[in-house]
């Protein structure tokens, strides 16, 4: 049992409480979801759970956290770690050895288990999370989805009685982050470990859970059934996400519709408003007609029969054949370790390909160094701490700007804009890796287009963001796109994809196997179609409907 009474905490050096005031108590056996906007508190709450605060985490602190009768404050971490295992949101915070298998056992060897024990864990963990393929594999490596993978696993080997995820899913494929999801559950309902997990997506997460709490400004502002959560305003205030059929229900509810319960997944959504889609289907407007209508430019990306492989052996791309134009936001998708990043690398010269030609603006990028193919491709790496080297954000904006000719007085008018933009100018003297992994997210993103190159290529950014954020971010790429420049994102985010983007590239094996408009690539996929899209198909027998992806969709479309 987790009791936390009158707690609070600030971090070192820092005004501002990180959590204030917090009484919570979780009992044996939860599943519990933690939510809330970027830097609200989640993390720094499970922090305290497992001891890093304040053993770890320098700082203030008040009140009393106890696991199982045992104040945090009076054990070691190594003590609480018999208790309660933790899986960090950025899976490099947790991987220290060298190969799969050695840092499974790492745990287990420091735990003294018996060698024969320690066999029989690391297979069973390799097995739970879907991985042991990768058994010998280094994690240098690794994708990121599957470094995600092996930290879960690492952590299942210890057998805790309570389990913290922050945002175990956020580098998964939703095929992937299904399994994971699904093995994180049967751990709760067959074992009755405790599962606390910090999530954004709350439509991959949602329907598994008992609880779910909203944090805010170091505040819990709810805690409640998740049904009763989502069936209130309380999402509103904090500014996160809600899964698309729940966005539905309310807005058929604005329009009159009577509808008494909130449906938690597309299954009960079908039970719930079949009545209603059967009344309201015949009467949209949409004539099956969702052609983008963005004004393509030149070709401003050119790639022919380009194959990549690795010193190690591995061929990762094979045989791609790809025009970009400006003025296109396009989607990158597929399974982890579906070439999507090794691709992405080649526009920005990071990888030169081991056959055939990329073609940037007219020029060979082995014809440009790296730093010189930065001034036309902006690239955002999957992991923001690849981004961050200065002392403070705004010295980390200076780095991109100093090697442009701009003059001084416009270099910090452009600091400005670019923090006030993504919603961090409060953060302009702070140190970027104290921050939150969505604040890193976004100080990353800020070094990137504040030399606002005219290609910009992004690996999966809105990775650890609340929705508020999110819909912002992808406005300003919107607003970026319509000036004339060209938006790639590599993403497993289905919904804010359907939402957002005009054309979908969808890798598998190191092969494209479909590049078109949106409409046609998502609609009807087993695993990349958004939630909307998978209510639709339960009516086969409208056929205007087919390809409607989103909320926005539907809406427009009602009489």
């Amino acid at each position: 049992m987790i009791r936390i009474k009158d707690f609070s905490f600030f971090y070192a050096d820092s005004p501002k409480p990180a959590l204030e005031n917090i009484n919570l108590t979780i009992n044996d056996g939860e599943f519990v979801i933690i939510t809330g906007p970027s830097g609200g508190g989640k993390s720094s709450l499970c922090r305290c759970i497992n001891g890093l605060i304040p053993h770890f985490y320098g700082g203030k602190i008040s009140g009393r956290v106890e696991i199982n009768g045992l104040d945090t404050i009076q054990h070691k971490t190594s003590e609480l770690a018999t208790h309660v295992g933790m899986v960090f949101q950025d899976p490099e915070n947790q991987l220290i050895t060298t190969d799969v298998e050695r840092e499974i056992a790492f745990g287990l060897e420091n735990m003294s288990f018996p060698h024969d024990s320690i066999n029989r864990k690391i297979e069973e963990s390799l097995d739970a999370v879907g991985i042991p393929h990768l058994r010998q594999k280094q994690i240098s490596e690794l994708s990121g989805g599957e470094k995600q993978r092996v930290a879960i696993a690492s952590v299942l080997a210890l057998h805790p009685r309570i389990l913290i995820l922050d945002e175990p899913t956020s580098e998964l494929d939703p095929k992937g982050a299904e399994e994971v999801l699904n093995v994180i559950k049967r751990l709760n309902e067959e074992l009755g470990i405790t599962i606390i997990l910090i999530e954004h997506r709350m439509d991959r997460v949602i329907h598994h859970s008992d609880r779910m709490i909203v944090i805010t400004n170091g505040h819990i502002i709810t805690d409640e059934n998740p049904r009763l959560v989502l069936s209130n305003g309380h999402w509103e205030q904090a500014g996160i996400g809600i899964p698309p059929i729940i966005q539905l229900t309310h807005k058929l509810k604005e329009k009159g519709f009577n509808i008494s319960k909130i449906p938690l997944t597309v299954k009960e959504s079908r039970i719930i408003l079949g009545n209603i889609f059967q009344e309201i289907i015949p009467r949209l407007k949409t004539d099956n007609n969702h052609q983008t209508n963005y004004q393509k430019g030149k070709p401003v990306i050119e790639i022919t029969k380009l194959y990549y492989t690795y010193p190690e052996g591995i061929t990762a791309l094979n045989n791609i054949n790809l025009t970009i134009h400006s003025g296109e936001f396009v989607a990158i998708m597929g399974r982890n370790a579906s070439g999507k990043t090794t691709l992405a690398r080649h526009i920005n010269g990071l990888l030169q390909p081991t056959h055939g030609e990329v073609i940037i603006n007219g020029v060979n990028t082995n014809k440009k160094t790296v730093a010189q193919l930065a001034q036309s491709v902006g690239f955002l790496f999957q992991n923001p701490n690849q981004h961050l080297f200065a002392d403070t954000v705004e010295d980390e904006l200076l780095l991109t700007l100093n090697n442009t000719n701009m003059a001084q007085n416009k270099k910090e008018l452009r600091i400005t804009e670019t923090l006030g933009m993504l919603g961090i100018l409060h953060l302009r003297h702070s140190y970027p890796r104290s921050l939150s992994g969505g604040e890193k997210q976004r100080v990353a993103l800020a070094s990137v287009i504040a030399a606002q190159p005219d290609i910009l290529v992004l690996d999966e950014p809105t990775r650890g963001m609340e929705q508020r954020r999110k819909d912002e971010l992808m406005t300003f790429l919107e607003e970026y796109r319509n000036k004339g420049n060209t938006i790639i994102v590599i993403s497993h985010d289905v919904e804010t994809i359907a939402r957002y983007s005009d054309r979908v590239i969808l890798m598998s094996n190191g092969h494209i196997v479909a590049d078109g408009n949106k409409h046609d690539i998502l609609s009807g996929s087993l695993f990349f179609s958004p939630q909307i899209n998978r209510l639709l198909q339960t009516f086969p027998q409208y056929n205007k409907i087919q390809d409607i992806l989103t909320v926005e969709e539907i809406m427009e479309y009602l009489p």
